[in-house]
């Protein structure tokens, strides 16, 4: 099954709530890119570069955009940051406020091995433990700043 372009599907997203849709030619004028670089774009032939990936994210009001095309397309980001479909604002609040445990943890295994002001193998081995359980709350504050910025824009605009 063939991935989804999310070039394509942040401009088609965007374009189901518009109040004025734009089709391909309309967005490329908006970017500043031609009609055949966007088409490239949108058909997986060529990658855009992150100055138009994140003028996408602002013309479609779709942050996640950004994230996506780092996690995805940057080797710096594929290799240390995984992405998922943002959850709702809600959703991901509830998981961070649930995470406390966690945070509640670090803080105290984190404590517990600077306390002698040395970092020792097993120590190490204790922390890198624990690097999974800090990155799904990255994860979660990552989700909640998206959301955060998707309402932003969207009020940006609607105050216009």
């Amino acid at each position: 099954m063939k991935k989804d372009n999310i070039y394509r599907a942040a401009r088609e997203a965007y374009n189901d709530t518009a109040e004025k849709p734009l089709n391909r030619e309309e967005a490329a004028d908006r970017l500043h890119v031609s009609l055949a670089s966007l088409a490239r774009y949108e058909t997986d032939e060529s990658v855009p570069g992150s100055e138009v990936v994140f003028a996408m994210s602002k013309l479609y009001e779709n942050p996640a955009l950004r994230h996506q095309y780092c996690a995805e397309c940057c080797q710096i980001g594929m290799d240390d940051y995984a992405f998922s479909t943002p959850k709702s604002l809600f959703e991901s609040g509830y998981g961070l406020i649930n995470a406390n445990k966690v945070l509640e943890k670090f803080k105290n295994e984190l404590f517990d091995v600077l306390a002698d002001g040395t970092v020792d193998e097993e120590e190490i081995v204790r922390l890198r433990a624990i690097i999974p359980q800090i990155k799904n709350v990255q994860k979660l504050l990552t989700e909640i700043e998206i959301e955060i910025e998707k309402h932003a824009m969207k009020m940006d605009i609607e105050l216009k």
